[in-house]
């Protein structure tokens, strides 16, 4: 199949726009899949661009975007990291409703602090989301709030007295429904077993899929190929994809 490569877009927040990548199918209007890197990453990473032409090619238009402060959206996180970057993805869900290439049906991917943040868009309800797929998602933000304490190592990413913010428990949200968890048995970030406390959380369709020797992002091919595949069944099952 002939697809054309992702093509440049911003997206407008209170706070300036976000640039983003998205990928069209042949046919529109279309299913839509939204990408949610984590804390230190971005829309470019290896793994979601990889996400995006695969799910291109069986027919979702994919969305890649950079959270606040990260690739090449310039603007400045404000308040703090959970409220910049929540504020960011409830803009960008938003943004996908609007659009004429967008068919209604609506699913997010998100890894480490991207699944988490996508939890919370799925507990706040705003949205009609069919799927959410989370890779290496913590249950427990103890470990990303001890880092970003850690000035020295991540001055260079955050401002002068920028913190996490108030995390929310994910024991606490209802109605957790139609999600995949994806998680590396190795990571060495953040430990299986935070998927496991999610999954016994949520609500049927659920499903949890670990990955035997992967480690937090999921570098080894084979061990991507896996988690690819696990994630494209879970959107077709949910009816995202229809290729």
């Amino acid at each position: 199949m002939n697809v054309p490569p992702p093509q440049p877009l911003s997206v407008n927040t209170p706070a300036g726009s976000l640039a983003g990548l998205l990928h069209l199918p042949e046919r529109i209007p279309a299913p839509a899949v939204v990408c949610c890197h984590g804390m230190l990453s971005s829309k470019d990473s290896r793994k979601f661009a990889y996400i995006g032409e695969q799910l291109v090619q069986r027919g979702v238009a994919v969305l890649r975007f950079d959270f606040s402060g990260c690739g090449q959206s310039r603007i400045q996180p404000v308040d703090s990291l959970l409220s910049s970057r929540l504020r960011d993805l409830h803009a960008v869900l938003e943004y996908v409703q609007r659009q004429m290439w967008s068919d209604g049906r609506m699913g997010l991917v998100g890894s480490s602090l991207g699944g988490y943040l996508s939890l919370l868009a799925l507990a706040a309800r705003r949205y009609a989301l069919d799927a959410v797929v989370c890779w290496a998602t913590p249950f427990d933000l103890s470990g990303i709030e001890a880092a970003m304490e850690a000035s020295s190592q991540l001055g260079a990413f955050f401002p002068a007295g920028f913190g996490l913010g108030a995390p929310v428990n994910l024991a606490d949200l209802e109605l957790i429904q139609g999600v995949l968890l994806i998680h590396g048995e190795q990571d060495e970030t953040v430990p299986w077993t935070d998927a496991l406390h999610i999954y016994q959380r949520a609500e049927e369709p659920k499903r949890l899929f670990l990955v035997r020797e992967a480690e937090h992002r999921f570098l080894q091919p084979s061990c991507r190929m896996i988690a690819l595949k696990a994630s494209i069944d879970w959107l077709r099952e949910r009816g995202l994809i229809v290729l």
